[in-house]
């Protein structure tokens, strides 16, 4: 056999690899999208040969209170995003260039991210409840934000700490304080792992629905917890499910597609050393 023939074989052998891998992660949203296009009855009975129809979009769309869900996401999820940037950003900067003693910080950081939510569950909605804001958009941000904040200032840290220490000190040698150093300097070079960070805690944000179905009821209810009303006791709406789920994630998926080239560029900063 020669090596043409090898490298053909080869080059065949993975394609069609990961050709089972990419139709593996992405039956899931394949099959939500037919859901969504299909009958209860075509569902049901597994047919991948049907009449599409919207009659589930048109339900879900025209439904009130579906609308106020997705609203409540928006809200919360771009609330979040700008909350834990906002603290993170300055915090990942100091561990990775100040002269201070992080470690127990950050260790503290990592157990933080490290606690499941299911565990602090009952006491969160315990004290929410005594505090009245049950049901309430801050709760949700307040949470969201809490357990997004060790995540964004682990990943801003190591984006800091690409850019070489040297160009902070000709910096203060020219007169910048810290502050004018990070918004004029470090920012702008760190710009895509900083909207990479934003883009993993909107999604995290957008698609979280345990503190949601716990802590909220009608009123800040986000879009995840829409998809349970869709079951009820005559049976599950599957065509509507379907569709309230394209629609859901579609604004998720748009986004990080818009930000692609900025999640790319962000997650391999220093990944080549020069």
């Amino acid at each position: 056999m020669t090596l043409a023939m090898r490298a053909l074989i080869r080059k065949t052998v993975l394609s069609l690899a990961c050709l089972a891998i990419g139709v593996t992660y992405l039956f899931p949203y394949i099959w939500m999208v037919l859901t969504g296009f299909r009958s209860a009855a075509d569902t049901l009975a597994i047919r991948f040969i049907f009449t599409p129809t919207l009659a589930g979009f048109g339900g879900v769309l025209g439904d009130s209170g579906f609308q106020g869900h997705v609203l409540n996401s928006i809200v919360v999820a771009l609330t979040t995003t700008g909350t834990v940037l906002t603290v993170a950003i300055p915090a990942g900067y100091a561990l990775a260039h100040l002269p201070i003693r992080g470690a127990a910080f950050l260790v503290a950081v990592l157990v933080a991210r490290m606690v499941p939510g299911i565990a602090i569950l009952i006491p969160i909605y315990l004290a929410a409840s005594r505090l009245g804001v049950l049901d309430t958009h801050g709760v949700l941000i307040l949470l969201y934000s809490t357990f997004n904040l060790p995540f964004a200032i682990w990943l801003l840290r190591g984006f800091f700490r690409d850019v070489p220490g040297e160009i902070r000190e000709a910096a203060i040698i020219d007169g910048c304080s810290d502050r004018q150093v990070l918004t004029m300097i470090m920012m702008p070079l760190t710009t895509s792992g900083i909207v990479a960070t934003g883009v993993f805690v909107f999604i995290a944000a957008w698609n979280e629905f345990l503190f949601a179905l716990a802590l909220t009821n009608t009123f800040a209810a986000t879009a995840p917890l829409a998809m349970v009303s869709f079951r009820n006791e005559y049976g599950v709406q599957w065509t509507a499910i379907g569709a309230a789920a394209l629609i859901i994630s579609t604004p998720v998926v748009l986004f990080a597609v818009a930000m692609q080239r900025f999640l790319v560029r962000g997650l391999t900063m220093g990944s080549v050393k020069g």
